[in-house]
This record gives structure tokens, C-alpha cells and sequence, in this order.
């Protein structure tokens, strides 16, 4: 007797192969590029008892210890962060959803720092986070 195969053919299965190649080239990519935004500019902060960690979405003022002005590590001076803190206060929704984080190096002058802080809340910013590091 002759046994003859069914002539049904069984259902495709789809090759995820192919999916999975292009899956785990972009988990590499993106966990690569994702190290190289992470720099920024290294600053000696003052100490403070009182200093406790700030997460979530904000803008940094840093005076760095020659006086000059870094906002978002971009190199301004005063007349281009009071622009930006207006642009700030009309883009987002009120001065209390955008927190100012201002970076200043012991060694910078007390007059920028008191000018800078006094622009912020001139701006309509209602809380100004003033950066330190534990002792």
C-alpha cells in the first residue's frame, strides 16, 4: 500500500529573525548615544548642611568662577538670559511649572550672583533652587 502525504499544507509561520536583528541594533544605538549626552561642566559647589538631591525637568544658570554666565551650557550674557527666562515664563504653562537651578562657583562675585538671582525673580520665577553639595 502507498502512503501519499496529505496535500494540505500546514499554515506559514512568520520569521521574526529579521525583527529582532533590527530590535537589538537599535537597543544599541540608542544605549551608545545615550552615554555621550550625558557630560556637562564639572563645578566646584558650595557646602551646604541643608543640601538635599532635585530631580525632574529644569534650567541651569551656572556662574562660573570667571563671572561668565552658562544657561543650559550655552555661553550668554545678562542681557540673553533675561530674553530666555521671558521666553521661559511665555512658552510653559506659568513660572511654576519651570524650575531654575542656579550653579554658582565659590570663587565667582557676589554681585553677579545677587544680579542673576534678582533677574530670575524679576522674570516671575517663584522658586529659584540655589545648588550646593554636602560637606
Amino acid at each position: 500500500m502507498i502512503h501519499l502525504t496529505d496535500l494540505v499544507s500546514k499554515p506559514a509561520k512568520p520569521d521574526i529573525t529579521p525583527l529582532l536583528d533590527v530590535v537589538f541594533i537599535l537597543l544599541i544605538f540608542f544605549v551608545v548615544s545615550s552615554v555621550f549626552t550625558v557630560q556637562g561642566i564639572k563645578m566646584d559647589l558650595p557646602e551646604a548642611v541643608t543640601a538635599t538631591p532635585i530631580s525632574g525637568p529644569s534650567h541651569r544658570i551656572r556662574i562660573m568662577k570667571d563671572n561668565t554666565l552658562r544657561f543650559d551650557d550655552q555661553l550668554i550674557d545678562m542681557r540673553e538670559l533675561s530674553f530666555k527666562l521671558k521666553n521661559i515664563i511665555t512658552t510653559a504653562n506659568g513660572p511654576s511649572s519651570a524650575r531654575i537651578i542656579l550653579e554658582c562657583s565659590p570663587l565667582a562675585q557676589v554681585a553677579v550672583f545677587i544680579k542673576t538671582a534678582d533677574m530670575v525673580k524679576t522674570a516671575g520665577f517663584e522658586d529659584l533652587i540655589i545648588a550646593t553639595t554636602r560637606p
